[in-house]
């Protein structure tokens, strides 16, 4: 695990938190629940330590859209999406790399449930595209 810790904000600024990141599990995930919740052909993730999140201001703000796979949160004044996670936040929780404050020295490791893909986009050949997740992914 090569674990980095960021900042992160919405749009507005008035949701903020940090947590560590695992700069070596980012992945572009293609499915149609994310084309649909960040407005876009992919969102793009990076896995977390749900242990180490901590809000640093607005986490009131914080709304969730629970799902049969978990939550997706989002800020309730400026819409912007800022992380998905399961109910305890500790079996998964993705942090919305685009909402990360400044740069972050990693690349996504793989594009993944690209069968569902926008028909409109086509991804570089790098990273690797997967139907699914691969079980390996991360090895």
């Amino acid at each position: 695990m090569s674990l980095t810790r960021v900042t992160g904000s919405c749009l507005c600024g008035d949701i903020a938190y940090e947590v560590e990141i695992d700069a070596g599990r980012i992945l572009n995930c293609h499915c149609t629940r994310c084309q649909k919740t960040h407005g876009a052909a992919f969102g793009t993730y990076a896995f977390a330590v749900g242990e180490t999140l901590k809000f640093t201001k607005g986490e009131s703000l914080l709304q969730e859209y629970k799902t049969a796979s978990g939550s997706r949160a989002f800020c309730s004044r400026c819409g912007s999406r800022l992380m998905s996670f399961t109910e305890n936040r500790t079996d998964y929780l993705g942090i919305v790399l685009a909402c990360v404050d400044g740069e972050v020295d990693a690349k996504p490791r793989a594009n993944i449930f690209i069968e569902n893909k926008a028909a409109w986009f086509t991804p570089a050949e790098t990273p690797p595209s997967f139907e699914g997740i691969p079980k390996d992914i991360f090895e």
